[in-house]
């Protein structure tokens, strides 16, 4: 908003608003940028896999609600299952700590801080991240196991299994163990062939040389012929 005045006038300045042309190119710009925002994230393999499996999930829950019309909700169904896993954690937690220094509250904060961290880093590739998340997951069944009273614990055990590997398939996603190999080794016990020998008789005599005549030595002479 900006103001005109008429110099030399004495009128008072009137208030002039933004041509519509100047707000749709403003509107355009940042429209071009968010485009090019997108774009940069879209070559990024964690944010498609994760756009996917979005799309995958709210595409099978709208199935289900239009096949099963008296099943519930998303909101419900996640919130059961979240219910399940956590109630039997917070009890587990609180039953263990009773005699620690820490409290329940705080390791129960650290718990889902900790599977938060390990869930996003080994998304995104890192080594010790996914360790971490294996263990925290292993963690979490045997609370849920131990956290849940009654006949219900191998369903609690159940769900927390399948939603820890449900998770794990974008937390561990390319991760590849490497191929077994396998040594085969054939042993025949077979007599080896007989080797090749060729066999050939030579007989060599020792060179014979020449007799030499000396002369007679003085002062012999050899006989007369008559």
């Amino acid at each position: 908003m900006t103001t005109n005045s008429a110099a030399g006038n004495g009128h008072k300045r009137t208030l002039r608003w933004p041509s519509f042309p100047r707000a749709r190119g403003w509107i355009s710009h940042r429209t071009g940028q968010a485009r090019t925002k997108l774009a940069q994230l879209w070559r990024y393999e964690t944010i498609r896999h994760l756009a996917f499996s979005t799309a995958v999930t709210l595409l099978g829950a709208w199935l289900l609600g239009q096949l099963l019309p008296g099943m519930p909700g998303v909101a419900a169904t996640v919130d059961a299952v979240g219910a399940t896993i956590d109630d039997p954690v917070r009890r587990y937690l609180a039953a263990h700590t009773q005699e620690l220094p820490i409290t329940a509250g705080t390791t129960y904060s650290l718990w889902k801080a900790l599977g938060l961290i390990a869930f996003v880093l080994g998304a995104l590739h890192n080594g010790p991240a996914r360790l971490t998340w294996a263990v925290w997951g292993t963690a979490t069944v045997i609370m849920v196991v131990i956290g849940t009273p009654g006949p219900g614990r191998p369903v609690a055990a159940a769900v927390g299994l399948l939603a820890w590997a449900a998770l794990s398939c974008l937390a561990l996603r390319g991760l590849r163990l490497p191929p077994l190999a396998f040594v085969h080794v054939d042993v025949h016990n077979e007599a080896p062939p007989p080797p090749d020998v060729q066999v050939r008789t030579e007989i060599r005599m020792p060179r014979t040389q020449p007799p030499q005549y000396l002369p007679y030595p003085l002062p012999y002479v050899p006989p007369s012929p008559n």
